[in-house]
C-alpha cells in the first residue's frame, strides 16, 4: 500500500450509528411462541418464563420474549430463533430504556447453549449476571447473536464453535462485563473451552472491559487452533485490550477503532500472544493512554507465532506503537503510520521496536513520527539492516537506533512534518 497509503487507514469505513431515541418493542412475528405478562405490547403470551417456552418449542421455532425482566438461567438444547423485544434494532446506541427491553439476569448466567447449530439470539439485554451473559462452548456452529446489550456480567459471551458454518456476533453493545473480578472475568467476547472456528465479530461496540473486548484463548492444545476468526469494524472505548489473539490460524483483525483515556485499565490494544499462524492485523486505528498499540509477545508459555502481517494501521499517542517482543517467525510490518509515541513512567516512547530476540522481521514502507525517545529501534544483532537480524526498507522516521533503519523525510499528509 505504501507509506502514503497507510494514511488511508484513517478513512476506514467505521460507521458509528447516530444516537437514537428509545423505541417500543417490536411486534411478535406471526407464529411465534410468546413469553411475558399480558399487556397491550405483549398480546396473548403463552408462557410467563423463558425456560418453559424454550422447552415446549419445536426445533426451528421462533420464541418471542416481551419486554420485562426475566430471572434465572435458560438452558437451550435445540435450534431456535430467540427474539427479544428489540429484535432487529442495532444495540450500539440508544436502547437505554430498561422498560422497553427483554432483560435476562441470573446469579449464575443468562443463556446456556448446548451443542446446537443455527441458533439465533436477537434483541435482548443480558445484565447483572454473576455468570456470563451467554455461555455457548459446547461445539455448536452457525449461530447468530445480533442486536443485544451485554452489561455488567462476569463476561459478555463465552463461546466456541466448530464450523464450517460461519457464526456471527454483530451490532451488539458490550459494556463493563467485569462482575466478580478475577482472571476469568472482564471480557466482552471470550473464545475458550475449545476452538472458535469460522466466527465473525463485526460492527460491535465494546466499552470498559478490564481484560479485553475480544480474547481468543481457544483450545489450550496447540494442535487445535481456532480457524477463520474475523474481528472487523468494531469500536472499542477504554477497554484494557481490544483484541487478544492466541491459538489461532488464519485470523483477521481489520478495520477496528480503539481509543483509550488515561483512566482506562492499562493494556496492549492488539496483543498477539502466541501459537498463531497467518494472522493479518490491518487498517485499525488505535490511540491514547500508555502501553503498546500492537505487540507480538509469546507470553504465558505459548509457542512463537508465524506468518504475521501488520499492515496499514494507524497507531497514535501510545508509549510504543508496534513491538515484536519474542522470537516470532515470518513477521512483516508494512505501511503503518505510528505517531506520537510518548514516554511513560516505565518505558521510553518508541515508534516501532524489535526486541533483541527478533530475527527475520521485515519492516517496510512505514511512517513513524514524533516519538519521545526514538522512532525506529531494533535491539537485535545479525547480518541484516544496520547490523540487526532484521530487514528495514523504505521507512520514514527522524531517529533510529541503530542509525539507518528509518530515513528522515517528509511525513505523509496530515501528520506533522
Amino acid at each position: 500500500m505504501g507509506v502514503l497509503g497507510a494514511v488511508g487507514a484513517l478513512a476506514v469505513g467505521l460507521m458509528i450509528p447516530a444516537v437514537g431515541a428509545a423505541a417500543p418493542g417490536a411486534a411478535p412475528p406471526r407464529g411465534a411462541v410468546v413469553v411475558g405478562t399480558p399487556s397491550a405490547s405483549c398480546p396473548k403470551p403463552t408462557f410467563t418464563a423463558i425456560q418453559p417456552a424454550v422447552d415446549a418449542a419445536r426445533p426451528g421455532a421462533t420464541v418471542y420474549v416481551c419486554a420485562g425482566t426475566y430471572t434465572g438461567r435458560v438452558s437451550i438444547t435445540k435450534k431456535l430463533r430467540l427474539l427479544g423485544a428489540q429484535y432487529g434494532r442495532d444495540a450500539r446506541t440508544g436502547r437505554t430504556t430498561t422498560a422497553q427491553e427483554s432483560v435476562v439476569t441470573s446469579p449464575t448466567g443468562g443463556f446456556v447453549v448446548g451443542p446446537v447449530d443455527g441458533l439465533t439470539v436477537d434483541g435482548f439485554t443480558f445484565s447483572g449476571s454473576g455468570g456470563d451473559g451467554i455461555d455457548a462452548f459446547n461445539r455448536g456452529s452457525g449461530f447468530t447473536v445480533v442486536n443485544n446489550v451485554f452489561a455488567d456480567n462476569h463476561n459478555g459471551m463465552n463461546v466456541n464453535a466448530t464450523g464450517p458454518a460461519r457464526s456471527t456476533i454483530a451490532r451488539n453493545r458490550f459494556t463493563a462485563n467485569n462482575r466478580g473480578g478475577g482472571d476469568d472475568s472482564g471480557t466482552g467476547v471470550l473464545f475458550t473451552s475449545g476452538p472458535a472456528n469460522a466466527v465473525t465479530v463485526s460492527d460491535n461496540l465494546f466499552e470498559r472491559h478490564t481484560s479485553a473486548a475480544v480474547n481468543s484463548i481457544g483450545d489450550p492444545d496447540p494442535a487445535h487452533r481456532s480457524t477463520g476468526i474475523v474481528i472487523r469494524a468494531n469500536r472499542s472505548v477504554d477497554d484494557s485490550s481490544f483484541a487478544v489473539v492466541n491459538n489461532a490460524d488464519g485470523a483477521v483483525v481489520d478495520g477496528n477503532q480503539a481509543t483509550k483515556a488515561p483512566s482506562a485499565v492499562d493494556g496492549t490494544i492488539i496483543y498477539i500472544v502466541g501459537n498463531t499462524d497467518h494472522l493479518t492485523v490491518s487498517r485499525n486505528i488505535l490511540s491514547g493512554d500508555t502501553g503498546t498499540g500492537i505487540s507480538a509477545n509469546a507470553a504465558f508459555g505459548a509457542v512463537a507465532s508465524t506468518n504475521l502481517l501488520i499492515d496499514g494501521n494507524v497507531v497514535r499517542n501510545r508509549t510504543t506503537g508496534i513491538s515484536i517482543n519474542a522470537d516470532h517467525r515470518s513477521v512483516t510490518i508494512r505501511s503503518n503510520v505510528v505517531q506520537g509515541s510518548t514516554r511513560s513512567t516505565t518505558a521510553p516512547g518508541r515508534g516501532i521496536r524489535l526486541a533483541a530476540d527478533s530475527k527475520g522481521v521485515t519492516v517496510t514502507g512505514n511512517a513513524v513520527v514524533g516519538s519521545s525517545d526514538v522512532d525506529c529501534a531494533d535491539e537485535s544483532t545479525g547480518s541484516g539492516t544496520a547490523g540487526t537480524a532484521d530487514t528495514w526498507t523504505r521507512n520514514v522516521g527522524r531517529t533510529s537506533t541503530p542509525a539507518g533503519l528509518c530515513i528522515p523525510g517528509r511525513a505523509p499528509a496530515g501528520l506533522p512534518g
